[in-house]
This record gives structure tokens, sequence and C-alpha cells, in this order.
């Protein structure tokens, strides 16, 4: 099986393996900058410049991404553990989208394939964009290199104290123990995050004429791409797929989508007993997150 740990920087669900290189940077809070968004922006350059050294058009994205072309090509997290800032990245080699996609504790098969689509349309790897993996050892050295740049100075490779080891182990024991893993209910997740600006989520909303059933990806709080069913009456039943196709790239705002379903509804001529417009819509809207 795969081992689940619950990390203190917080942020999403992330997959961990062997195709992807870790770093990890704490300093005491006084020597890091303060705002969020500029200690991501000050710790995730080292890993930019890495590859952008390997010829990956990447670039920092606000608030804590690393793209190319739009899409995500590091997870990364910060948070605040005792008194020191932390932040951690990765470099990815390659990416296991359907191992990822299959291991989230989610709701629908329909979720989870709208879920699998969408980390390959917007999470990219040094596999897809240069065609092949590069040297591990090479790329280890680059990104050491970036850091010494950045900090101003050779850093010191050093192994763990005996009292550090001590604390990993108790530490290990405290992030796998289920009181801890579990300590906010362990719910099924009904949105999940794929990169800064790219959510997909699922909602279900019962109305008098059944329920409504929403999978939802939304960018930049706009409809990326929606599939809505359920068991609720929909005539012409051809028409449904059509509707969704008319909501692709509009914001998510209660009024416009209103306006585009109601105009949709007369225009078709749609027969949907016990399911509004206005209905569609409050389905539609609980993805907001």
């Amino acid at each position: 099986g795969i081992p689940i740990i619950r990390r203190e920087v917080g942020g999403g669900t992330v997959f961990l393996d062997r195709d992807q290189l870790f770093f990890q940077c704490i300093f005491p809070r006084d020597k890091a900058p303060l705002r969020v968004d500029r200690l991501y922006e000050f710790f995730l350059q080292p890993a930019v410049n890495t590859y952008r050294s390997l010829g990956v058009d990447a670039y920092y994205r606000p608030v804590n991404d690393i793209q190319v072309d739009e899409k995500k090509i590091s997870g990364t997290g910060a948070g605040r553990v005792g008194e020191a800032s932390v932040v951690v990245g990765n470099i990815i080699f390659d990416f296991n989208y359907g191992e990822m996609s299959r291991v989230l504790h989610l709701s629908s098969e329909g979720f989870r394939d709208k879920v699998h689509d969408s980390m390959r349309l917007y999470v990219t790897t040094l596999r897809r964009e240069l065609g092949h993996v590069p040297d591990r050892e090479r790329i280890k050295e680059r990104l050491i290199k970036e850091f010494e740049e950045l900090l101003g100075g050779p850093l010191q490779r050093d192994d763990l104290t005996p009292d550090e080891q001590r604390m990993l182990v108790k530490l290990d024991k405290k992030f796998t123990d289920p009181n801890w893993l579990y300590e906010k209910g362990g719910k099924v997740n009904d949105w999940v995050k794929i990169s800064t600006d790219v959510f997909v989520g699922e909602s279900i909303y019962q109305t008098p004429g059944g329920l409504i059933r929403v999978i939802l990806r939304r960018k930049n709080d706009t409809i990326d791409d929606i599939v809505i069913s359920g068991d609720f009456h929909f005539q012409p039943k051809e028409e449904l797929k059509t509707l969704e196709g008319q909501l692709i790239g509009q914001p998510l705002e209660a009024g416009l989508l209103l306006g585009i379903i109601e105009s949709f509804y007369s225009k078709k001529g749609i027969q949907s007993r016990g399911v509004s417009p206005e209905d569609m819509v409050r389905a539609i809207l609980r993805n907001r997150n």
C-alpha cells in the first residue's frame, strides 16, 4: 500500500514518489520574507532556474506555482512550524497520473475521471517537456548550485545529529498516527486542487424533480469544463450536452449563469419537470469552495 502522511505545512493532497526530487527550505522566521507570496517567490526561484537550465521555459506563478505554458510543473507548500518558516517543493521528472487519481478519496468514478483528465491537461513533467528524463544527480547538483547563488555562499552538507534522529522517530509516529491523520474527519473530497487557479469539484443538489450532479473544472473562477447528470427529467435529452457547451468559458456568477440557462430553456423549449434554471445555477455554484 501507499503510506499516508499529513504534513504540518498544510496544502492540498500531493502524491510523492521516486520520480520527483524534493527540497525543503527551513529558516528562522526573522531571516525569511514575512509575506507568503514573497516567501514562495524567493525560495522557488532556484527550482525555476534549474528548469530553465534544462531548456524548460518555467516561471513563478503567484502565489505558489511553478508553471510552463500555464501547466504546473512543481508541487509546493509553505507554512510556519514553531519559530521557523518552511517552504517545500520538487522537481518533477515524471508523474503517474493514473495512480494519483486512483488513490484520492473521491465520491464517484466520473469525478475521478475528470480529475485524471485535468491533471494530464494542467500538470506537466520533464519527460513531457523534453521527451526524456534527465540525469537525476546532474539536476540535484544544479539545484544546489542555484540555492548557493540565491543565499550568497556554499551550502554545508551534514547529517542529522543524534538528537535530531530521535526527534525524527518521534515525529514519524505523530505524522502517521490515525488521530493526527484524520483529525479533520477524513471526509470524501468534493474538490481537488490541480494548480493555483485550476480546481475540479463535484456537487450534488436535490430538487423536487430529482437529483442534479455537476462535475466542474474551474479556471480563474470561470467554467473550464462541466458535466451535468442526474435522475431528473430533461427533454430533449441531447440538449443537455449543448447546454454544457454554452456554459464553458462563463464566469461563475449567479446572475449571468441564470440568464444564459433561462435563455437556453426558452430557445430550445426545454422541459425539465421540477428542475428550474435557478436549480441548475445552485447546483453549479455548489462547486465554489
